[in-house]
């Protein structure tokens, strides 16, 4: 399934408005999965954007009958990213 298509099925049932998130990237994996990035558009600004990921499941069973769900999402700013690469690299 086309990326374009898996954030246009998001946004048709309601999981993901594309009147408030604006997508940025996205990258398939090969298990059938799909990370998508966005940003908002009502909250946040160019200097302190807000962003959302999320871990999409396409379950394809033939061209007329594939399914999108979200699996894991996640909301966050620059300084969340700063803080959690900051505290894992003390792991690693």
């Amino acid at each position: 399934m086309d990326i374009k298509r898996v954030i246009k099925e998001l946004n048709e049932k309601g999981e993901i408005s594309l009147e408030t998130w604006k997508p940025l990237s996205a990258k398939k994996n090969g298990d059938g999965t799909v990370d998508i990035l966005y940003r908002n558009l009502l909250l946040g600004d160019e200097n302190d954007p807000v962003f959302l990921w999320v871990y999409v499941n396409i379950i394809e069973e033939d061209e007329e009958d594939t399914e999108v769900r979200i699996l894991e999402r996640m909301t966050f700013k620059k300084e969340d990213l700063a803080w959690v690469a900051k505290f894992v690299s003390k792991f690693g």
